[in-house]
Parts: C-alpha cells; sequence; structure tokens
C-alpha cells in the first residue's frame, strides 16, 4: 500500500516531473483541499482498487490548481509498469478509399467522386509496399471510409472490375499483399462481420476500430455522428467485441471533444474496460483530440483543453490498468505529448516517415529524431515496436505464420531489433 501523500511526494521530488510541471504552467497542487470524495477516489486508483463510476465521476472534477496530483496517480501506475520506456510504430499510412458512406461533423477524410482517386490501386499499394520497406518501416496502416460500396455505384463498378465485392474485400486482398512483401499490415475498416474478421486475422497481426463515443445522443440531428449508421456506438461495439472472440489484437479508443459530455466520455471508457476484461485483446486505448478544420460543420466548435486532456489520460490509465497501453496521436498534441506522458500515457502511436496523416492532413507527425530529443530531456527512452505489441506476440493472437515472421524483427523484449 502506497498513500496518495507518499507517491505526490515522489513525483514532486523528479526533476523531470517538476520540470514537466513548469513548462506547462500547471501549478504544484494541495491535496488538503481536495474534495474528500476526490481523494477517496485518488487512494483506491493509486492502490489499483476497483472504481466506481461515482469514484471516477469525482476525478473529472479536479481543477487545475489539484490537477498535478491525479497526475502523480497516473503517472505512478505507468511507471509502476511500463518504467521509462515510450514505444511507437514507424509506418506507411495508405487511404484505401476516402469514399465513406457517412456524414460525421468533425470530418476531412472523406471526400466525393471527382474529387480524388476513387481508391488506393493494387499498383500504388505494391510500390508503397516495397518503398515502406526502403525506409525501415514494418507497419502499413490501412484506413478507410466506411462501407462506400453502399452508397457510390461508380465506385462498386471499381471494385467488381477487379473481382471484389467490398472494401474488406480489398484490404483483405492488400492486407496479404503487404505481408507476402515482408511488412505488416494493420487495417482500419470500420464495422465489419466476424466471418470478415476472420478473413483479415490471416494477414494482420493487429487491427483497429475507435469507439469514439458511447453516447447515441450524438446521433441525433445537429451532433457529431448525426447521418453516421456506422458510427452506431452498438455496432462498433459488437465489431471490438467480435474481434476478442477471435483473440485479434486490437487498437481502439475515444475521440473527446465532439460534444460529449464528461458522464459520456467516462462511460466509453467503462465501456472498453469492459470489453477489455472478458476478452483481453485489446492491446491499446487512444485518447485522440477533435482537431477543427476549415470547411468542416464543426469549424468553429471549441477544442478540448491541455485540462481536458490530462484529466482523460489519467483516467484511461487508471481504469485500463496494467496491460492497456495508452496513447495520445503526437501530430494532435505537437506541444503536449511529453506533458500527457507524465499523465499515464506510454506510446506515441504510428509515425510514419514519408506519408501525411490523411485524417487529420494539417497535423504533420514530428520527426522521429526530435521526438526521441524531446522525451529523452526529460527521461524517457524512445523504442519501436510493430503494429502488435509485445505482450501480444503470442500464439495465442497471432498465426504461425505472422508470429514467425514477427520474431525476425524483434528483440528478446518484444521491440524492433535496434542497429
Amino acid at each position: 500500500m502506497i498513500s496518495l501523500n507518499e507517491a505526490y511526494k515522489i513525483f514532486l521530488s523528479s526533476h523531470n516531473s517538476s520540470e514537466i510541471l513548469k513548462a506547462h504552467d500547471i501549478p504544484i497542487g494541495n491535496i488538503l483541499e481536495l474534495d474528500t470524495k476526490i481523494r477517496v477516489s485518488l487512494e483506491k486508483a493509486l492502490n489499483e482498487e476497483d472504481l466506481s463510476r461515482e469514484n471516477v465521476l469525482a476525478l473529472t472534477q479536479i481543477e487545475i490548481e489539484n490537477v498535478s496530483i491525479l497526475m502523480s496517480v497516473s503517472n505512478f501506475l505507468r511507471t509502476k509498469y511500463k518504467g521509462n520506456l515510450i514505444s511507437f510504430s514507424k509506418n506507411f499510412f495508405i487511404p484505401l478509399t476516402q469514399l465513406c458512406r457517412d456524414n460525421c461533423s468533425y470530418c476531412t477524410f472523406k471526400y466525393e467522386p471527382g474529387e480524388g482517386d476513387l481508391l488506393y490501386s493494387p499498383e500504388r499499394v505494391l510500390e508503397a509496399a516495397k518503398k515502406s520497406l526502403e525506409l525501415g518501416c514494418t507497419e502499413m496502416l490501412f484506413v478507410s471510409g466506411d462501407k462506400p460500396e453502399l452508397v457510390y455505384e461508380e465506385y462498386r463498378r471499381e471494385l467488381n472490375k477487379m473481382g471484389y465485392e467490398s472494401t474488406s474485400d480489398y484490404m483483405i486482398a492488400m492486407s496479404e499483399l503487404c505481408l507476402e512483401e515482408g511488412i505488416f499490415p494493420h487495417s482500419n475498416l470500420g464495422i465489419a462481420k466476424i466471418e470478415e474478421l476472420k478473413r483479415f486475422k490471416n494477414s494482420n497481426p493487429s487491427m483497429g476500430l475507435m469507439l469514439e463515443s458511447i453516447s447515441e445522443r450524438l446521433m441525433d440531428p445537429g451532433e457529431a455522428h448525426y447521418r453516421c449508421p456506422d458510427k452506431y456506438p452498438r455496432a462498433r461495439i459488437k465489431t471490438i467485441s467480435d474481434a476478442g472472440r477471435l483473440s485479434i489484437p486490437w487498437t481502439t479508443g475515444i475521440l473527446i471533444g465532439i460534444g460529449e459530455t464528461w458522464e459520456e466520455r467516462v462511460d466509453s471508457i467503462f465501456e472498453l474496460k469492459r470489453i477489455s476484461d472478458e476478452f483481453g485483446h485489446i492491446q491499446e486505448i487512444i485518447i485522440q483530440n477533435f482537431s477543427p478544420k476549415p470547411g468542416i460543420k464543426m469549424e468553429g466548435s471549441p477544442v478540448p483543453t491541455d485540462l481536458d486532456m490530462i484529466k482523460t489520460v489519467a483516467i484511461s490509465k487508471i481504469l485500463m490498468g496494467k496491460d492497456v497501453n495508452i496513447q495520445v496521436p503526437p501530430n494532435l498534441n505537437a506541444k503536449t505529448y511529453t506533458l500527457h506522458i507524465f499523465s499515464g500515457v506510454n506510446d506515441l502511436g504510428g509515425v510514419s516517415p514519408i506519408t501525411i496523416d490523411y485524417v487529420n492532413p494539417e497535423s504533420p507527425w514530428p520527426q522521429l529524431d526530435i521526438m526521441k530529443k524531446n522525451i529523452s530531456e526529460y527521461g524517457f527512452q524512445l523504442r519501436e515496436r510493430l503494429p502488435i505489441y509485445p505482450e501480444y506476440l503470442d500464439k495465442r493472437f497471432l498465426t504461425d505464420n505472422i508470429y514467425n515472421k514477427a520474431l525476425k524483427f524483434v528483440d528478446e523484449t518484444g521491440y524492433i531489433k535496434e542497429n
């Protein structure tokens, strides 16, 4: 057992912790000023006792004056299980198609026929795979719009002409092509049937689908997910759960700042915890902050504050426990990703040495040498990983073919062999 006072003293005694607070104008908190409910919740979190919904909602009430105390708890847990190691993967980002049947109010990924290519051709995928290997990438990140074949006849005809019935069929074929070339696909298809997931498992060591939010209210007229059938929370929960039934290592997470309440945000994290506890396949939770862009419906909407991000990251770390990695996208948090490491983050996601983030094209990825320098200045070590985390390099989760290929890339720690 460790007391909150002890944990906070340890946090403040570290030069690196003190420097990060100072750099971001975060005050030194006073435990004596904490509301009793908040203090009780922090004590339970620190000693890894189960937290109720009421306990967690109490943590959302922490103000900037005392948020450093919350950081000390989540930082203690991150250090306990991850030490000073921060991971990332080196990828090539392929938007297999940017057509989409959804109409998210915050999206710049989607375009209409005539505004760009209907799809990323097999020839370009093969070229990208070869280029990726030259650049030392191990991950081919496939992203697509949701089920465009259901609404775009021109796109459907193009798929059929190549011998495919759906975007899923095409992404599976391109995954197989890339694996054969020697790079590991990580597919983000959207909602998928369990039969499709079974086929993906043969070529993908890991896959992803953001929950985004458990809130059905966000599907109402005027809200972020209005006219977005693929953002229906139950459908996304089913896909993530079906992946668990198939033991597919999974990346998921929440999108914050899209109009959700703190209660809805907390309930979303609790739902991911429930799924993780049941199936044990969620390897990573991404806390992705809404980033407004010119021309979108939510262009004028407020962005999440640093305080919002700190609390969401910390609560996620506390709730998800030792086995689930916590990530923030460094390109969306270029000035604060080091701050969020001290809030519980131990991964900085996929970083590409050549392609843009097609979902957030206005936010370039930081250069790897700069990222490494920035986090090393605060006492952390940056290590490259495969799209699958070391904890999931196991035949329970991987086919024999993928498992054997993966072992050739990693050292005894499960991270990519260093030069």
